[in-house]
């Protein structure tokens, strides 16, 4: 009789979505067909997500293919990210706070400072590179 894995938690990737996604799929030894029965979703689409053509998807898709893979959606960076954007987004001061320490304690670059100092536009995101396209959402 066939075991069920487990729910892998409490592990966190550090690569990008795609990567960390074809990684979980060998990981697993599954096809992009399996992986599209698991999730519902098309074995082309899953392609594209793994060869990054295109954008990490909405964070319930994300939820769907981490269930179907036995990992907390908090594996993928992306998912993170999203999460401490929310959490920004919703609290200014704290965001101020963490901008000062990020500034003053860490070796920051003049480029990576002028990003960080873009104004944001009128929808609440970066005018510049780390707004969505940057992080792929």
């Amino acid at each position: 009789m066939a075991t069920v894995p487990t729910l892998a938690k409490g592990r966190l990737s550090r690569e990008r979505f795609p990567e960390a996604l074809k990684g979980l799929m060998q990981e697993r030894h599954l096809s992009y067909r399996q992986l599209a029965y698991k999730t519902q979703l098309s074995a082309g689409y899953l392609n594209h997500l793994t060869k990054g053509t295109r954008p990490v998807p909405a964070d319930s898709v994300v939820c769907t293919i981490a269930a179907a893979l036995r990992v907390e959606p908090d594996y993928f960076l992306e998912f993170r990210l999203r999460q401490v954007l929310r959490v920004l987004d919703t609290a200014p001061p704290l965001a101020d706070r963490l901008y000062g320490i990020l500034v003053r304690n860490a070796p920051f670059t003049d480029d990576m400072k002028d990003l960080l100092e873009q104004p944001r536009n009128g929808n609440g995101e970066s005018g510049g590179a780390l707004g969505q396209g940057a992080v792929g959402f």
